[in-house]
């Protein structure tokens, strides 16, 4: 993992938009004078302050990028890598954890590299995950990582673990926290580890055990539709009893899950009339009859960990709303793994709260793209952390322009320097 080059973050701010423009203007000059100061002082300077309620952020690989991202947000051009926004409150942000199928080869490649504090903590997570992966996990950070070891469910689930815990470390580090946590699928685990409700080993030992008894199941399926609950439930109606309902994702989206042979009866109906159907790459049949079998076990392992009330909200997919010590017992991770995921009712909680930014904390940008049909309209903001970039500084860094031209308190001394990328 080479270094490769820096990123910078420019963060603006003036007392009303025209000042804003002119002070844009007068960074973009600044930026592109021969004799001028260095980008990395310029950004250091910049996010120093003072800081006022119109904020502009930037991000560009060197002074000539950032300087014609400016002049080109100047001329009314939508420019990628510009956010800007009225910084008029203090808005509250919650971390939306990404679960297995999010995982990608190489992702976060440069983020591990560049940020201490993000390889400790993935190096911490993947050593807890030694006992039930075939391949040291930091092997998923490689761009050529054979596909067979990316998408094996327990390196995926695994790998989404360590790259959610190390990104909520990475925003710590950069003063931003959770006011609530909800993860999708296995990332149900991983919010529980950033609430605090399981110890790091402990919710590492319970989702390992849990998809490895998943991955007994190799004659599943899943598929997402074009449905919602109600419909699937009477589309299902006892029909196809190794099929059930995997997910709730969207007021019209639902995943599907069971016997292969089963759920393709049932999709090739819907896709006949009309119906979109979307396969997915599992076999493993996940949170469906098929895993009944393995629940036993489950919940007996699940006995065996310690339960901590949440340090901040847990709002649990597996009942949809904010859980309390009292509500995980074993049972509950035993209902987690036979689903449904309850994403919708979950972000529903989480806007319930009065937080309108939600922070995707894994690999890709499918729970902010969820978030965002859930929960239409403007006023909230679903910025990703990683996107599916094997670099990932950039993302993250565009990431944290965006909270803060929404106002969100960060913490400054991690713009100015600039992160060193991968080639």
């Amino acid at each position: 993992m080479t270094a490769g080059p820096t990123t910078h973050l420019l963060v603006l701010s003036a007392p009303s938009a025209d000042k804003l423009a002119d002070t844009a203007r007068e960074a973009a000059d600044r930026l592109v004078r021969p004799d001028g100061t260095p980008v990395h002082e310029v950004c250091a300077r910049a996010a120093a302050g003072p800081h006022a309620t119109h904020r502009l952020s930037a991000v560009g690989g060197t002074a000539r990028e950032l300087a014609d991202r400016l002049h080109a947000h100047l001329r009314g051009e939508t420019v990628r890598g510009i956010s800007t926004g009225v910084a008029d409150g203090v808005p509250q942000v919650a971390f939306l954890f990404s679960g297995q199928g999010a995982q990608f080869a190489g992702m976060g490649q440069g983020l591990y590299r560049a940020e201490p504090v993000y390889r400790e903590t993935f190096d911490r997570c993947a050593e807890a995950a030694r006992p039930f992966v075939s391949a040291p996990l930091q092997r998923l950070l490689y761009p050529d990582a054979d596909a067979r070891l990316v998408h094996r469910p327990a390196h995926g689930a695994l790998g989404t673990f360590c790259t959610g815990m190390a990104l909520a470390e990475l925003w710590r580090s950069r003063g931003v926290g959770p006011a609530a946590v909800l993860g999708f699928g296995s990332g149900e685990y991983t919010a529980a580890a950033c609430a605090g409700v399981l110890s790091v080993e402990d919710a590492v030992r319970l989702l390992g055990t849990e998809i490895t008894l998943a991955e007994r199941v190799t004659d599943g399926a899943m598929a997402v539709v074009a449905l919602d609950e109600g419909a699937a439930l009477d589309l299902l109606g006892g029909s196809e009893p190794s099929v059930g309902i995997a997910a709730i994702v969207s007021p019209r989206e639902v995943t599907l899950s069971g016997r292969a042979a089963d759920l393709a009866r049932i999709t090739e109906r819907l896709a006949a009339s009309g119906v979109r159907v979307t396969a997915l790459p599992v076999r493993a049949g996940l949170h469906s009859p098929l895993q009944e079998p393995a629940l036993d076990e489950l919940e007996a392992a699940a006995g065996t960990v310690d339960v901590r009330a949440p340090r901040v909200p847990f709002v649990s997919t597996v009942t949809g709303r904010p859980a309390q010590a009292a509500d995980l017992t074993p049972g509950h991770w035993r209902r987690h793994m036979r689903g449904p995921v309850r994403f919708l009712d979950a972000i529903r909680a989480v806007d319930a709260l009065g937080i309108r930014i939600g922070v995707e904390l894994g690999p890709g940008r499918a729970l902010v793209g969820l978030g965002a049909r859930c929960l239409p309209g403007r006023g909230r903001l679903w910025p990703a952390s990683l996107g599916r970039s094997t670099d990932g500084t950039g993302t993250a860094l565009g990431a944290l322009g965006q909270l803060y031209t929404a106002g969100v308190p960060v913490n400054r001394s991690r713009v100015g320097p600039g992160i060193h990328g991968t080639d």
